[in-house]
């Protein structure tokens, strides 16, 4: 019965959305300027889990084998946000590698990356703006707010500041739930 499926099928059932989540995610590389694209496609390829499209997929599943393209679209909106938040927090972080490769912080300087994780961020927002309604357009705006509120709320702090408890899971709340609620 289907309520017995293991995370694995319902992996395995996923699977033509990942698919097409890499080909939107590699279609977007081509709206960013020359100079840029190199770069972007480092961001794009460098794949984590990937639970925010999967729980966007969860989430819009209508039970087909393949995934109806606004919902690849939306689950593509979500990861860019999310890649551009792992850009940035890199060099908040004064990060050197990410998923076993240099950040774009290391490799090509924060500056670079500041531009870069901006950049993702514009590409999001521009992509979310082609849904018939605002809806995705608006909740990942204020999903994106609430990240950066976070990363603020946590440098306030100070550099290797303990927070408080409380404070810790205001943090977390902002950074990391706030994208998997979206999603």
């Amino acid at each position: 019965p289907p309520h017995s499926r293991d995370f694995a099928t319902v992996l395995e059932l996923l699977k033509p959305g990942m698919r097409a989540l890499d080909a939107v995610l590699r279609e977007q590389v081509a709206h960013f300027e020359p100079e840029v694209r190199d770069l972007a496609l480092y961001c794009l390829e460098s794949t984590g889990k990937r639970l925010r499209p999967l729980l966007v997929f969860c989430a819009g599943w209508s039970g087909g084998s393949e995934p109806a393209p606004l919902l690849v679209r939306a689950a593509a909106v979500v990861e860019m946000t999310h890649l551009a938040t792992l850009v940035r927090d890199d060099i908040m972080d004064h990060a050197a590698l990410r998923r076993g490769r240099a950040t774009v912080s290391a490799k090509d300087g924060p500056d670079v990356a500041v531009l870069l994780g901006d950049a993702l961020f514009a590409q999001a927002m521009w992509l979310s703006t082609q849904f018939p309604t605002t809806e995705v357009c608006s909740s990942v705006a204020v999903a994106t707010r609430q990240v950066c509120t976070g990363e603020i709320v946590q440098t306030l702090g100070g550099p290797g500041a303990a927070p408080s408890r409380e404070r810790y899971r205001r943090i977390i709340d902002l950074k990391t739930a706030e994208l998997f609620h979206v999603s």
